[in-house]
């Protein structure tokens, strides 16, 4: 079969949201225009590493007659042209990674045959991406803010988004979630796993619910810290669910911004707010939470496997996005998470 017709078998399996099904099948005609019609099983490790080879040059802003420009017309222009801007690795391997997957869910669902000898010719093929230029938190602005009247005198700003100023700094920090992962999150969304009893945040995409995930590999699930609950986030959960259901969000404050993320506004709001308590360093903003947490992991010698499935992130491996939730659950366990965090560098008063 070829990628194509994967393609629209795959849409017909379970709900996909709009976002995920355009990303799939622009990755597809990129991959049709520069091999054409070819049948999975015949693509090998060489076809990818030419593929993404091309990808690598393909410019990030096209216009003019390049706007319906095939993939091979755009390498030949990029190589006339080698001052123009390229597309990011980050956008390379978001379609390599939808490739992969396309190709895994064929080999999973039966449509390519068993006794065909054949391995996913994506895998380990994603490119090495440059670090990024935030930090984490210093631990001297981490104890500047949760000192603040946020976290230290009860006070919830409506800029703020009410409770939401309180628990997305948390959650960013004991999770390493995006904030426009966790500004949508319902009730439902915090689940308990029957086989180790453990808690945990699952974090799905739902477009019309105004959660989109940054890549496919950032389905996942992430335990629940032990400090969250002890500064009573289950007691919160409890009280949402009480006060308007399991399908309540939690954070039913928050508006959604133009480009329809329930984390656009409540974003500036933080912003403003770190600098009017006294935090400066331009490095301290809600994303340096997710490189704390990453550095955190690396520290106790977490795989780097298990890093990827905790943190949402494909890796040059691909391999984070395998895990179930279960599964990674099971593999990491929640202890080994409360150890990379420790919670003496912070003191945050109970407000549930």
């Amino acid at each position: 079969m070829t990628f194509e017709e994967v393609f629209e078998s795959w849409k017909k399996g379970g709900t996909k949201s709009e976002a995920t099904i355009k990303e799939f099948a622009y990755s597809i005609r990129l991959f049709g225009e520069f091999f054409g019609s070819k049948v999975i099983v015949d693509v090998s490790r060489s076809d990818v590493r030419q593929f993404r080879e091309a990808l690598q040059v393909k410019p990030a802003r096209v216009s003019g007659q390049l706007r319906n420009a095939t993939l091979p017309d755009l390498v030949k222009w990029a190589a006339k042209n080698k001052g123009a801007k390229r597309i990011s690795v980050g956008t390379v391997n978001k379609i390599l990674t939808a490739l992969q997957a396309l190709a895994t869910w064929a080999y999973d669902n039966g449509l390519i045959p068993e006794d065909t000898p054949w391995t996913n010719p994506f895998s380990r093929m994603l490119l090495e991406d440059k670090p990024s230029d935030r930090e984490p938190w210093t631990p001297e602005d981490l104890r500047g803010l949760f000192a603040s009247p946020v976290f230290s005198a009860g006070e919830r700003p409506r800029g703020g988004g009410g409770d939401a100023a309180y628990w997305l700094p948390l959650l960013g920090l004991y999770t390493g979630a995006r904030l426009g992962e966790l500004a949508p999150l319902t009730v439902r969304d915090i689940v308990m796993d029957d086989e180790t009893g453990i808690t945990a945040i699952k974090f799905s995409e739902n477009e019309e619910e105004g959660r989109r995930l940054k890549t496919i590999s950032s389905r996942r699930v992430v335990p629940l810290h032990p400090k969250l609950v002890e500064l009573g986030f289950l007691a919160f959960i409890l009280a949402r669910q009480k006060e308007a259901g399991a399908d309540a969000r939690l954070f039913s404050a928050l508006t959604r911004g133009p480009k329809g993320s329930y984390g656009d506004h409540w974003s500036k709001w933080f912003g403003r707010y770190i600098r009017s308590i006294g935090i400066t360093n331009p490095a301290s903003v809600f994303h340096s939470f997710r490189h704390g947490f990453k550095d955190a992991l690396r520290s106790v010698g977490v795989s780097e496997e298990v890093h990827d499935a905790l943190t949402g992130h494909a890796g040059t491996g691909g391999v984070g996005r395998r895990y179930g939730a279960k599964d990674m659950v099971r593999r990491f366990g929640l202890k080994r998470l409360a150890e990379a965090w420790p919670s003496s560098i912070i003191r945050v008063s109970r407000c549930w």
